[in-house]
């Protein structure tokens, strides 16, 4: 039962992804902008994280990457209840972070903007 939850999900995503690959060994010139694509995400990424870490924002985003785990640890031993608070927090979660953090929100793309 355990493995028929995710089992459709990882078919897709692996075939997509391996759809993919194969699009990208086709031609040196995907490869060269599939290696681009990677640097910029992982670019924006890291300036990410720099200007999350100077805020209070980061200790918040490590309580959420908890939840996250905690939300996929309840899925995976089937605690229904666990899951649906969980579930049910996280699609509402979103706005009130949001909301809640729009100051630091705002400051981070002034930085952006300045940099």
């Amino acid at each position: 039962m355990k493995n028929a939850l995710f089992t459709p999900t990882l078919q897709y995503t692996s075939q997509d992804i391996t759809n993919y690959l194969n699009m990208v060994k086709s031609s040196p010139i995907r490869v060269v902008l599939f290696i681009i694509d990677i640097a910029i995400v992982l670019f924006i990424a890291i300036k990410l994280i720099q200007i999350i870490k100077e805020t209070r924002a980061w200790q918040l985003i490590k309580g959420i990457g908890l939840l996250v785990v905690v939300t996929i640890l309840s899925r995976i031993f089937e605690l229904r209840i666990l899951n649906y608070i969980l579930t049910s927090f996280m699609t509402y979660g979103v706005v009130l972070l949001i909301i809640i953090f729009q100051p630091e929100l705002r400051r981070a793309l002034e930085q952006l903007r300045n940099k």
